[in-house]
């Protein structure tokens, strides 16, 4: 009685603590107001609902089922009142800046996809009327426009970033650039952020001895950093030619812990089938026990 009581003040203690750590989650003032630029349609929200089974079903479970994760600060339900009377600025800056236990999603999911999984989540919202893009439009802040390429003289990858405005396409001055390269386990960030220059130009210089696929091909992606708001974000992302060509097999092509099941390492096969021997042992053993046990009542 006296362990079970301190387990239980220990975990008291613990959810007071994650508490304490996530006092709400505020949102700035200027991020409430953005919205998206264009209209939900059926196909988006199909979308949003095949991005959000893969990456948030797994805590927020799904909508109007109440079956979100036990974990502290608690989830929820994304179809519960106190989400649907949130702007959609709030539920796009909360899932793409996250805060622990979630994820920030900025690196994971595009602009694009964000905005998907909130026209889905705005299904089980009754009563909600998207904003119109063309009247509110100034809300979303600049527009911007990303294209990339390598430039084999200067052995740099170039970021070029346009604003676009009501008076045609602009060099965006100043616009905070980043890159990533995909490797196994997500995308890995290339160098410091970068600003474009007065021609909307950003250069970053490319490891020579960075390793590809067998071709040398390596998927880069650049996005606009805006933490502030003031510009729509921005992503291009290309496959490039410029790596090391590698000829290494893939890594769920070879036994590991992080492989596919039939890919698994002999000991954990052996492991698991063991443990799974010795429970049986133990509940036949029991249930012959019990067996026995009735026979001698019985006698």
């Amino acid at each position: 009685m006296k362990r079970l009581f301190c387990l239980i003040l220990l975990l008291a203690s613990a959810t007071w603590r994650l508490e304490a750590q996530n006092p709400g989650w505020p949102v700035p003032d200027d991020q409430k107001g953005k919205i998206c630029l264009v209209k939900f349609t059926p196909d988006m929200v199909k979308q949003g609902e095949a991005i959000y089974m893969k990456n948030c079903q797994s805590c927020h479970g799904i909508p109007t089922k109440k079956n979100f994760a036990a974990i502290v600060p608690s989830p929820g339900d994304l179809s519960e009142s106190k989400v649907g009377s949130q702007k959609d600025g709030e539920l796009f800056y909360r899932i793409t800046t996250g805060k622990v236990p979630m994820p920030e999603f900025r690196n994971i999911l595009t602009e694009d996809e964000r905005w998907s999984v909130i026209s889905f989540v705005r299904t089980y919202h009754k009563g909600y009327k998207q904003p119109d893009p063309e009247k509110l439009a100034g809300a979303a802040g600049k527009r911007i426009r990303l294209s990339m390429a390598y430039d084999t003289v200067k052995k740099k990858i170039m970021v070029k970033a346009v604003e676009l405005s009501k008076d045609g396409p602009q060099p965006a001055k100043g616009a905070e650039v980043v890159i990533f390269i995909q490797r196994y386990f997500g995308n890995m960030q290339l160098a410091d952020p970068k600003p474009t220059s007065e021609y909307g130009y950003a250069g970053f210089d490319w490891p020579q001895d960075l390793p590809g696929d067998k071709r040398g091909n390596v998927i880069v992606t650049a996005r606009v950093n805006d933490p502030t708001g003031s510009m729509q974000e921005a992503l291009v992302k290309d496959t490039l030619t410029i790596g090391v060509p590698t000829d290494k097999p893939s890594l769920t092509d070879t036994r590991a812990m992080w492989s596919t099941r039939d890919k698994a390492p002999v000991w954990v096969i052996l492991t698991y089938t063991l443990a799974v021997l010795v429970v049986w042992y133990f509940i036949i053993y029991i249930i012959l026990a019990v067996l026995d046990i009735r026979k001698i009542k019985q006698v």
